[in-house]
């Protein structure tokens, strides 16, 4: 099964520091990634109550499925399942999640039928990533509804070593550290007209 764990921590930005960011490492030289996630949960969101998340998320070549399901703080296990970017769009159309596959049956083991979800909202992203110490950074302006915003993602083999290179990251470069949820989170707290269609 294709699954793998991740280890994040996060911190939202403000354009300042954002901008500050792409020039301290010369990200404006390199070509951005840009992906849109589409997120499906139940209507009454199991999946939200299970602190989980689910999306199809399309880049410019491909797609892929992914199901985000908690392990402890900082940590999840991430099912996934590789489409073509023809499929995503099939299924974002039709606003149907794939019924076969990794995330399928993770989601069978969670008691939600892949024919119970629905649309819930929409977020796109234009992405830098950088290495740094003891992990990769990823550099993120997201768009969802009539929102824009800024952040900063570390992506660690470890927790412990992770967090303390994070926090020394954002000292070393006088950004304010902010308590930052999910960006499905986020995208909900400002609900739009396509969900549940």
């Amino acid at each position: 099964m294709s699954q793998n764990i991740e280890k994040e921590f996060k911190n939202l930005l403000n354009k300042g520091e954002y901008e500050a960011l792409i020039t301290a490492f010369n990200l404006d030289e390199t070509e951005p990634i840009k992906q849109t996630n589409v997120y499906f949960d139940t209507p009454d969101y199991k999946l939200k109550e299970l602190n989980s998340g689910l999306r199809i998320r399309m880049y410019e070549d491909k797609g892929e499925i992914t199901l985000k399901t908690p392990i402890q703080e900082n940590e999840k296990l991430e099912t996934n399942d590789d489409l073509t970017l023809e499929e995503a769009k099939k299924l974002v159309d039709a606003h149907r999640m794939k019924a076969s596959g990794n995330v399928a049956d993770k989601l069978k083991e969670l008691g939600i039928a892949t024919e119970d979800l629905v649309i819930i909202g929409q977020l796109s992203t234009i992405r830098y990533d950088f290495p740094g110490d003891k992990g990769t950074y990823f550099l993120d302006k997201s768009f969802y509804q009539d929102q824009m915003d800024y952040e900063l993602e570390f992506e660690s083999e470890s927790l412990d070593e992770g967090a303390l290179a994070f926090q020394t990251f954002l000292k070393l470069h006088d950004i304010k550290v902010r308590k930052t949820k999910q960006k499905i989170e986020r995208m909900l707290a400002y609900p739009n007209s396509t969900t549940h269609q």
